[in-house]
């Protein structure tokens, strides 16, 4: 009995010891990328910049101004860049800006249309406060009408479907039977005439 319990607690002691050496195997050691430089800075009046450098070449650094500061027309606007080495090899970099015209980004992997129609959105005039109100309003209005309308042509519509329905009554009102009667020719005078035409075909045979 004795050493049917010590086999089974070395063979659960094996197990375990595998099962520990199959984790240690397993776990994945990463590389820790060193920071080789870091910068920052941030302005009372929202302004900002930081820089970051990694030794596996990776950068990226952005900055962003406050224009028309204290007017209706203040914005951020921001620029930066970043670049990093992708999993074949080559080096990925893209520069970029951002602000009250929307997000234009330029590199190695943007394709030219997204960019081309990225620099046309920023390059349209801006539109003011005001002008926004109007054109919303104006929107609304729009969507107000288009909502009425299905309702005003249906009432049109009925309205002469009614109007036909009150002609059709008033023309049946206005039929009127009418019946003719034909007065009967006395025989005295129908058979002198078909007495007349018999001699005048005769003469015509005749002849």
């Amino acid at each position: 009995m004795f050493k049917i319990a010590v086999c089974l607690f070395a063979l659960a002691s094996g197990a375990l010891a595998a099962s520990i050496g199959q984790v240690s195997t397993t776990t994945e050691k990463r590389e820790i990328v060193p920071l080789l430089k870091f910068e920052t800075d941030k302005q009372p009046d929202g302004s900002f910049h930081f820089m970051y450098e990694g030794g596996d070449q990776s950068f990226r650094q952005e900055q962003g101004v406050v224009e028309n500061a204290g007017t209706e027309d203040e914005a951020l606007e921001v620029s930066g860049s970043y670049r990093y080495i992708d999993a074949d090899g080559n080096t990925v970099e893209v520069h970029y800006t951002a602000g009250k015209n929307g997000f234009v980004p330029v590199g190695t992997i943007i394709p030219g249309e997204i960019t081309a129609l990225a620099k046309a959105a920023a390059d349209l005039p801006k539109v003011t406060e005001e002008e926004y109100k109007g054109r919303k309003g104006r929107s609304q209005d729009v969507e107000q009408e288009a909502a009425a309308a299905p309702k005003e042509k249906e009432a049109v519509v009925e309205k002469e479907v009614l109007a036909l329905k009150s002609d059709v009554v008033a023309a049946e009102s206005q039929v009127v039977p009418v019946q003719v009667v034909l007065d009967a020719v006395p025989e005295a005078e129908v058979k002198p005439a078909v007495e007349a035409e018999k001699k005048v075909e005769e003469e015509t045979k005749t002849a």
